[in-house]
């Protein structure tokens, strides 16, 4: 809505938003899209968070010959060609992510995550790349989407001392089971804490229990330079000081900004005309110069790492330049050293 109504000042163009709460519940999401699809001539819808959530729009937006601009993080092998994936894909997250801690010496996972296809492949794609790597994963656990009794996960970290925790969790879940795995009598031993799906929006809500995790994405508020600068300071007089605006919130933002640019220039909705006059060309954002790959329709996007620290995120590592987008991993380089398969012997 702020993109929009910054759009609209600049009278070149003016945009109608639709808009449609879901309120998490997955089965709204392809009830809404259909609705909205279904009730006149809109064929653009920007939003969803959850890979559930986009995986039940998709078939809407087949049928509807819609366009769908993603903005969140997800866990990649997919490629639809009514979805512009704006969010980081496995190699602009979790690739990079377990490729530091690696570069750390952590040899011991534990992974956890919500039991739905996010925590799945991110935890697949994770476990891959850390036994490739020789480091070993000492238990791989989900918790329900929205539960929040992990007692059972934090006396299993106790007795197995890992050194590293890959958490994929999410919402309510993920809230839990930080604040429990802080707790006074574990906070002494507690592992690292890495995700790719950590944001501003999860802080308030952990508050100290944050402290200490790693996590990754394509910005945080705290990004250096003039177009954070710049859009913070939107931010806050559009919504208040307060407010805590993460990656989803500055991508979602983004793709306002790209879908009014495609409409401008070819000067009607039809949504391949739309993604074609915006892909292949870098684009100035504010997420920085990124680049809409027209055989992929993902986005090349900058790797950020970040610590948790106080409330905020501390930017750990930020290279600069974005990382093109490698959705079914074909491009990724191994790690090293590449354990080798293990022989098989006859046993009688």
């Amino acid at each position: 809505m702020m993109a929009i109504r910054e759009i609209n000042q600049q009278a070149a163009l003016r945009l109608v938003p639709v808009c449609a709460d879901p309120q998490g519940v997955p089965s709204e999401y392809e009830r809404l899209a259909t609705g909205m699809l279904g009730a006149g001539d809109l064929r653009h819808i920007v939003g969803g968070i959850t890979s559930w959530s986009r995986k039940d729009m998709i078939p809407v937006m087949e049928r509807h010959g819609a366009l769908l601009w993603y903005p969140c993080p997800y866990e990649g092998f997919e490629c639809n060609d009514h979805v512009v994936y704006l969010g980081a894909c496995p190699n602009q997250h979790l690739v990079p992510l377990i490729d530091h801690v690696l570069g750390q010496h952590r040899r011991r996972a534990f992974m956890v995550g919500s039991n739905y296809v996010w925590g799945w492949e991110t935890l697949r794609v994770a476990r891959e790349r850390l036994g490739a790597a020789g480091a070993e994963v000492v238990a791989e656990r989900y918790l329900p989407l929205g539960d929040t009794a992990c007692a059972h996960l934090i006396e299993e970290i106790a007795a197995q001392r890992p050194d590293l925790i890959v958490n994929s969790l999410i919402g309510p879940s993920n809230h839990a089971f930080m604040q429990a795995l802080s707790h006074p009598d574990l906070s002494a031993e507690r592992p690292l804490v890495v995700s790719a799906n950590q944001t501003e929006a999860d802080l308030a809500a952990l508050g100290p229990a944050a402290d200490g995790m790693l996590s990754i994405g394509a910005w945080f508020e705290t990004v250096a330079g003039a177009p954070t600068a710049g859009f913070r300071a939107r931010i806050a007089h559009q919504f208040g000081a307060e407010y805590r605006a993460s990656c989803n919130f500055a991508t979602a933002y983004t793709a306002v900004h790209l879908l009014a640019l495609g409409l401008a220039r070819v000067g009607h909705a039809d949504p391949r005309a739309v993604f074609d006059a915006v892909a292949g060309a870098d684009h100035a954002t504010v997420l920085g110069r990124i680049r809409i790959d027209p055989v992929t329709r993902h986005t090349s996007l900058i790797p950020r790492l970040a610590m948790a620290e106080g409330g905020a995120f501390r930017i750990v590592s930020d290279p600069a330049t974005a990382a093109a987008p490698d959705p079914y991993l074909t491009r990724v380089a191994p790690t090293t050293p590449r354990r080798s398969a293990p022989a098989l012997r006859i046993v009688s």
